[in-house]
């Protein structure tokens, strides 16, 4: 999970790939998905966060997609698109650990044990 709060695109992209460790799992990749406009947007995660989409998809009914357009409708302050389907993805993984649902793995996220206190 990202510690600052506020960056431009150029900031979280720096940060993705400086700040994080240094694994094939957090290689950062860009998808493009349809945003609120019908418009092509690159969303940029890490490997380990594109694992998580598939495995919401595969074993849930939520649709990436659909997160994609409502978190472009509904914008945070400070924080790029990408940037903020990042933060929903770990925050949704650690609802999941906190409540015993089903994860991918049978550990917490990575950043888990502050947020969770």
């Amino acid at each position: 999970m990202l510690s600052c709060l506020y960056m431009n695109h150029q900031e979280y992209i720096t940060h993705l790939r400086t700040r994080t460790p240094s694994a094939p799992n957090f290689d950062v990749i860009g998808r493009a998905y349809k945003n609120a406009q019908g418009i092509d947007e690159i969303i940029f995660l890490h490997s380990c966060y594109w694992d998580y989409v598939a495995w919401l998809e595969d074993t849930t009914d939520i649709k990436f997609a659909e997160w994609v357009v409502h978190c472009d409708n509904n914008p945070s302050e400070g924080h790029t698109l990408s940037h903020l389907l990042m933060h929903w993805l770990w925050t949704d993984e650690c609802n999941r650990f906190r409540e015993g649902l089903p994860t991918p793995y049978p550990y917490p996220p990575m950043g888990y044990e502050g947020w969770a206190n």
